[in-house]
């Protein structure tokens, strides 16, 4: 598996824990209005702030998942002077 593969799998695990998140909020919505309110309000944005970086849900700083996989890609691409990779030094 080339480096490039592996950030490929991140992306879509990415995407299946987004899809899931949905899902799991769909649910909660539907079946426990009282529940999904407590979960919005607290652990449902941590998981998706974590996973990118969408500051509409709470601010984190910049150590979210886009920022791992921005440090990745700019590795792949052999440009250490270009996108995060430039402020870690």
């Amino acid at each position: 598996m080339t480096k490039q593969d592996g950030l490929n799998k991140l992306l879509d695990y990415r995407s299946s824990m987004e899809k899931i998140l949905t899902d799991i909020d769909a649910v909660l919505q539907l079946h426990f209005p009282e529940e999904y309110a407590l979960a919005y309000q607290h652990w449902m944005p941590q998981i998706r702030t974590a996973l990118r970086d969408d500051t509409k849900w709470l601010p984190r700083g910049q150590y979210s998942m886009d920022y791992t996989i921005n440090h990745i890609s700019d590795q792949i691409n052999g440009s250490l002077d270009k996108g995060v990779s430039k402020f870690i030094k």
